[in-house]
């Protein structure tokens, strides 16, 4: 009987001392859900301010995700960054010893992750500008469309690679596989070039250097 007691006051005496922290935790939480849906929405306002969405309209990078609009991912990625760091002083406030440890060593590494995104988002805009910057030159040579779209997905792998070094991984594999598929795909293309140039290509050719020396006023 006394050690039935004893079991009961001890777990009582434990949930009293977890208690406050839990209840800290909780509000500290809520707090951080109000204070990121203010910043985002904040940040949502000052992104159409400056017209990003009409800026990269006009650069023809709009749709470089798809349907998927830049500035939503951008005002995602502010909202949950800001909640995480409430989150990370929420778990703080919990005594859970190892548990709290874990976690707080799993919230730190989110950021990384975040920045990471962000790596390859910016790769995957500046693919999309070199697309369109390489199809401008000769939008009606099948050869330049496709030249143009490997070149998105070369820097879409640059930007995952970058992306994937920089949240830890170890990247050496699929960045000599990478090397050895561009070194047959660049003897590829110039073989292909050559035979198509020289069997009745020249006026393509023509075409892409009179567009070329257009579009840098030469």
């Amino acid at each position: 009987m006394d050690s039935a007691t004893a079991a009961i006051q001890n777990t009582a005496d434990g949930a009293a001392k977890l208690l406050p922290g839990l209840i800290a935790a909780i509000l500290v939480f809520v707090l951080g859900w109000i204070v990121s849906f203010i910043v985002s929405r904040i940040f949502a306002r000052i992104l159409k301010m400056i017209k990003l969405e009409e800026f990269l309209k006009t650069h023809k990078v709009e749709d470089a995700l798809g349907s998927v609009r830049i500035s939503d991912v951008l005002v995602k990625i502010v909202k949950y960054y800001v909640l995480l760091v409430f989150i990370q002083a929420a778990v703080s406030l919990m005594a859970l010893g190892t548990i709290t440890d874990y976690l707080t060593t799993v919230l730190l590494y989110i950021p990384v992750l975040i920045g990471a995104a962000v790596i390859v988002l910016v790769a995957v805009l500046f693919g999309e500008y070199l697309k369109e910057a390489i199809i401008d030159l000769n939008s009606k040579s099948a050869m330049v469309r496709l030249g143009a779209r490997a070149a998105k997905l070369v820097m879409i792998y640059i930007g995952l690679t970058m992306g994937l070094a920089t949240a830890g991984f170890n990247t050496t594999l699929i960045t000599g596989v990478f090397l050895t598929i561009i070194q047959a795909a660049a003897f590829g293309l110039a073989l292909a070039l050559g035979i198509a140039f020289g069997l009745g290509g020249q006026d393509d050719a023509k075409e892409i250097i009179k567009s070329g020396r257009k579009n840098l006023k030469l």
